[in-house]
């Protein structure tokens, strides 16, 4: 019998993952409007940093489900449409691995620690501002994009939902 849906842990990762960078990404732009001096600041900054950490470990966890569990077979279609699922999904993984680890590089690049849960990450380059800049740039870049890639992640599955009605995202919802 063919699997037609992820594996649970897969499923749970998938939409977990989606809440952290809905996290990270609303409180880094509220942060913008909060004046500077306003504690608010650094505890909308910390929550930033702290959902993308977590999104660098259920990364983690995802890939292995990945291994452990598979994944259902593709779904039929024109080899465009293959393709460019591929390659979002491709740009998706990237994303989710280089917001963190270029977060935890431009914070150390300024000469702070990062923090998670209390302990501090080992620095794994020093200060240096000019760095900082260049990867801060790479950094918010990516984050910029993030919004672009799930887009197109959403009107994708949309699309397989909606018109072709071939059960796309269905396998990413619950396998009852």
């Amino acid at each position: 019998m063919t699997r037609t849906h992820y594996h649970p842990a897969s499923i749970f990762l998938h939409w977990f993952i989606f809440l952290l960078f809905v996290i990270a990404l609303a409180t880094i732009e509220y942060r913008g409007e909060v004046p500077k001096g306003d504690p608010l600041r650094d505890t909308l900054k910390t929550v930033h940093m702290l959902a993308g950490q977590l999104v660098f470990l259920a990364l983690l966890l995802r890939v292995a489900a990945r291994f452990r569990f598979g994944v259902p077979p593709e779904v039929a279609g024109p080899r465009w449409q293959t393709w460019s699922a591929g390659v979002v999904h491709g740009l998706l993984y990237l994303t989710m691995l280089a917001l963190p680890v270029t977060g935890v590089l431009f914070t150390q690049a300024g000469g702070k620690d990062v923090s998670f849960f209390g302990l501090t990450l080992p620095h794994l380059i020093a200060a240096s501002p000019d760095l900082k800049t260049s990867i801060k740039a790479v950094h918010e870049f990516i984050g910029n994009a993030v919004y672009y890639l799930v887009g197109l992640h959403v009107l994708g599955a949309l699309w397989h939902h909606l018109i072709l009605k071939d059960g796309t995202l269905r396998r990413m919802l619950s396998a009852r």
